[in-house]
């Protein structure tokens, strides 16, 4: 019985400050797109929320939303739902000539709210 009340007084406290001013949660992730050690500009990335399964490379259709990298390869996206997300890069590499995609998946939580990783794309 000490256990539920425990956890019951718990469970109100953290509920509660969420109401609170200035305690919202904020998820965020940032990518640099890079092609081996080059940066690529203008890539798409795709987003699937809340998805375990591999969404595939059949945009739009199995997508949520998209955002594209800017002229250094940075793209950065905030406030989106917690869950298991994927981000599937489309692009092209002008050096070599040739359409490159990759993807890379994560799992937002209240432990791991926000990322800045590279999205590695190659060749189809």
């Amino acid at each position: 019985m000490k256990y539920f009340k425990f956890y019951l007084l718990a469970g109100i406290l953290t509920n509660s400050m969420g109401c609170i001013p200035g305690n919202e949660l904020h998820t965020s992730v940032c990518f640099t797109t890079q092609h081996h050690e080059k940066v690529i500009p203008d890539i798409t990335i795709w987003v699937k929320y809340n998805s375990e399964t591999f969404p595939g490379f059949d945009p739009p259709n199995n997508f949520d939303t998209s955002i594209e990298s800017d002229a250094s390869g940075r793209v950065c996206m905030r406030d989106f739902p917690l869950g298991h997300h994927w981000f599937v890069g489309f692009g092209y590499d002008p050096e070599i000539g040739q359409q490159v995609i990759g993807s890379w998946d994560y799992e937002f939580n209240l432990r791991n709210l926000s990322v800045d990783t590279i999205l590695y794309v190659g060749e189809e």
